[in-house]
């Protein structure tokens, strides 16, 4: 009895953690694109402020991404559906990687593909409309992001193996599908290439 108990609890905490990531692929799914202004702010494991900054996000899915961070130094991350580009223009440098090598942005990945194979890699836990994703091999850090159920998402929260945490809200949104020019990267004249593919 004992035993059945037990795998009855199992098979019950299971599936909690599916209901729960299933929610959130289904919520994140009804919207196709959308552009975000975003303001962020990082703060150390004590709560200190170290960094705030401003951008805009501009997303089609699956897997096509525009991150372009204006402040404080402009960083442009740009998903092309095969490749991302990270652009800093402050160092004349743009660095280039196949989508699957993006273990950098995950999150990025999780956001705009509710097929992606890194979705195996997170357990989720829902509260309200808050989701917390946390890595199942327990050694990177983890992500809390905030989607309505229109599929809307209004803040997220990077959280560090350190305890560092990077919160972006989300505002000015606009949904539908987003022109394909904010995911195509021309290299600018002069820029050092480190192709990393």
């Amino acid at each position: 009895m004992k035993k059945f108990i037990l795998v009855l609890g199992l098979l019950v905490s299971c599936s909690v953690f599916a209901d729960a990531k299933d929610v959130l692929k289904q919520r994140l799914d009804k919207v196709q694109g959308f552009y975000a202004q975003f303001s962020q702010q990082v703060k150390t494991a004590d709560k200190q402020v170290i960094q705030e900054g401003k951008g805009q996000l501009w997303v089609n899915r699956p897997n096509y991404f525009n991150w372009t961070i204006t402040e404080p130094d402009e960083t442009m991350i740009i998903s092309d559906n095969k490749d991302i580009w990270i652009y800093t223009p402050a160092v004349e440098q743009v660095t280039v990687m196949s989508l699957n090598q993006a273990v950098d942005n995950q999150l990025l990945l999780l956001i705009t593909d509710s097929h992606n194979k890194v979705w195996n890699d997170y357990r989720v836990d829902k509260n309200d409309n808050t989701f917390t994703l946390k890595p199942t091999n327990n050694t990177n850090g983890y992500f809390i992001i905030s989607v309505l159920p229109t599929g809307m998402i209004a803040d997220f929260t990077i959280v560090e193996t350190d305890g560092q945490r990077s919160y972006y809200e989300l505002s000015h949104q606009s949904l539908g599908i987003i022109d394909m020019k904010h995911f195509k990267f021309t290299i600018p004249q002069g820029v050092t290439v480190d192709d990393q593919r």
